[in-house]
């Protein structure tokens, strides 16, 4: 049943990309609206999350209709490794989830303490991540 329950997630927290200019990236998440409403209070830590990897200046969330713009510097980091900072986010949400009842254990200013700690063991990979898709990544444009 949890593999059920993590596909669904995922499938919510999948976003599309509607706009991908350097330096300026705004996902859609078209079906964040069937997340359950618990989780609805906790999306104002996206903004701390997405900001936790190199790079990002700026996140901005309109809940109202499923959409992140981030604003980042793209010498710093790409929209590749934004994407791939977005999935490894929800995974490691998801194993954490699979461990124990957090909704009984802990407050939630210990849990954001968790979630930030084990969040910045995996910013070491995705920086390296972050490097090679931003070598990868298109020249900036001048005057855009």
């Amino acid at each position: 049943m949890a593999s059920v329950r993590d596909s669904f997630i995922r499938l919510c927290l999948k976003p599309s990309v509607e706009c991908d200019l350097p330096g300026r990236l705004r996902l859609r998440f078209g079906r964040f609206e069937m997340l359950p409403r618990a989780a609805l209070p906790y999306l104002h830590y996206i903004e701390d999350i997405l900001g936790m990897l190199a790079g990002v200046r700026e996140v901005r969330v309109n809940a109202r209709i499923g959409t992140i713009l981030i604003l980042y510097d793209a010498q710093m980091t790409s929209s590749a490794a934004i994407l791939h900072w977005v999935d490894a986010v929800v995974e490691e949400g998801l194993r954490m989830a699979r461990e124990k009842d957090w909704s009984k254990a802990v407050d939630e200013a210990e849990l954001v303490h968790l979630a930030r700690r084990r969040l910045t063991m995996l910013l070491p990979r995705a920086g390296k991540e972050n490097q090679e898709a931003g070598s990868a990544a298109a020249p900036a444009k001048e005057g855009l």
